[in-house]
């Protein structure tokens, strides 16, 4: 199902990004639910001894921190990315502050840049920038979910003029996005990228889009992310 928001924001940006096709939430780990469903547990069983059983207010207080829960969850997991006919929506559906939504045009998307990795987690440590980073969508808490790469424009943020004389193709950043079906996405992007006529002749998608073991560790970052360098001077021979 396409969001409200992102119905909105493809419509106000048609020439950049068509019509949305398909949307995705990221994905968590088992730390988020467990840490959730403890502190549900611990709540409920510290009800029970203070009275040595539930009374209304008990209750009360269960079906509130059950709505506290829920909307924690689903703070974490909001982050969306939704694929366009010429372009992706990559952020929050509910605007919060210092939490931008982008919008990238496929002809902005690297394509030799596009891969799969076996942890977003450990990739966005790889690469010194963290599971904070503005631009990586990953929940804390998951390494063990994959994740899809790419390179894009910096400066894509929708608060921004996304007006083609005001973008700057040659300032270029990563972006992350967790999903247990990330080759999924991955060619999903590469095909937007090929309808854009981004897709070099005798193109060949990164490792087949099978995930790619990471590391975790800076001093790896360049052999193993495609994009992890600034420019094509000190990718790595071979890649």
């Amino acid at each position: 199902m396409i969001p409200i928001r992102a119905r909105i924001l493809a419509s106000r940006h048609a020439d950049l990004l068509g019509r949305p096709l398909s949307s995705r939430r990221v994905s968590a780990g088992l730390f988020l639910p467990t840490v959730l469903w403890g502190g549900f547990l611990l709540l409920a069983g510290a009800l029970w001894w203070e009275s040595r059983g539930l009374d209304a207010l008990d209750i009360v207080l269960l079906v509130l921190g059950v709505l506290l829960f829920a909307a924690c969850r689903l703070a974490a997991i909001d982050a969306r990315l939704v694929v366009c006919e010429r372009g992706l929506i990559l952020g929050r559906m509910v605007p919060v502050p210092f939490s931008p939504t982008y919008l990238i045009a496929g002809e902005e998307i690297d394509p030799r840049t596009v891969c799969v990795v076996s942890s977003g987690q450990k990739a966005a440590a790889q690469v010194g920038l963290g599971p904070m980073f503005f631009q990586f969508f990953v929940v804390a808490g998951s390494p063990g979910v994959p994740a899809v790469m790419f390179r894009g424009p910096w400066g894509a943020d929708v608060e921004l003029d996304r007006a083609p004389a005001r973008r700057r193709p040659n300032a270029k950043s990563l972006f992350l996005f967790s999903h247990r079906r990330a080759a999924g996405i991955a060619d999903e992007i590469l095909h937007l990228v090929g309808r854009c006529g981004g897709i070099p002749c005798g193109f060949e998608p990164v490792n087949g889009l099978r995930p790619i073991p990471v590391t975790g560790r800076r001093e790896d970052a360049v052999r193993q992310i495609p994009g992890a360098w600034p420019d094509d001077s000190q990718r790595p021979p071979g890649r």
